[in-house]
């Protein structure tokens, strides 16, 4: 799903509602990413701002079961049409609220592209299904012994000779 900056340029408002809902498989295969957005045109910056509702299937880190997370993540992101290199030829301090894309006078921004990275980024750093999982618990219970891979056997018949 693409929008165009021009037809947003082109409006009265000079905004446009964004209603998306789309299946990615490698985050779930049954629910469809949600995202409630508004394109604003202020000049040469649009701001993308709103919702994106999510139900990801994850793997826990602590006892490798899957789970579902439910993500809602609030979103507001610049856009600039032309290069902003062009008029910040020296250096400048970027603030929070500073992170401009550039899109280098393209007309054109792939918001299922824009909802998938912000979904990807949002994707918790360690991943556990719930406050109370028996995770460690169960890993306990296996001692080295009972785990073994079989790709590994050839490193047991591997003899060291120590040089004197």
């Amino acid at each position: 799903m693409n929008i165009k900056i021009s037809e947003i340029e082109n409006s009265e408002s000079k905004s446009q509602e964004i209603h998306f809902c789309e299946i990615f498989e490698e985050f779930n295969k049954e629910v469809p990413v949600k995202a409630e957005l508004t394109a604003e045109l202020a000049g040469q910056i649009l701001k993308i701002s709103g919702q994106i509702k999510a139900v990801l299937v994850l793997t826990c880190d602590k006892c490798l079961n899957e789970y579902n997370e439910e993500l809602n993540i609030k979103v507001e992101e610049f856009f600039t049409k032309n290069s902003i290199e062009e008029k910040y030829t020296d250096e400048y301090e970027i603030k929070q609220e500073g992170f401009i894309e550039d899109l280098n006078g393209k007309d054109e921004i792939d918001i299922t592209d824009f909802v998938y990275q912000t979904v990807i980024i949002n994707i918790p750093n360690k991943c556990v299904c719930g406050i109370n999982c028996k995770g460690e618990e169960i890993l306990k219970k296996y001692t080295r012994e009972e785990i073994t891979d079989p790709r590994l056997e050839i490193f047991k018949r591997i003899k060291i000779e120590k040089d004197n």
